[in-house]
């Protein structure tokens, strides 16, 4: 199970990142992005593929 804060991290750091609360361009949200909150991360996973790749990077700095 990935942690809610490597999450955070990653989707702060993602590029592909497309929030599923999404109004005329505006994040709905007032709170950290996370992937639970990206279309692209469905059961779990990031369908774009880039969540290890992008923690990898994260962790490395």
């Amino acid at each position: 199970m990935i942690s809610i804060q490597n999450k955070m991290v990653v989707a702060e750091n993602c590029k592909e990142y497309r929030p599923k609360n999404d109004v005329m361009g505006l994040e709905v949200s007032y709170i950290s992005n996370s992937c639970n909150d990206c279309v692209n991360f469905v059961d779990e996973q990031c369908s774009k593929k880039l969540f290890d790749e992008i923690e990898k990077i994260v962790n490395m700095n």
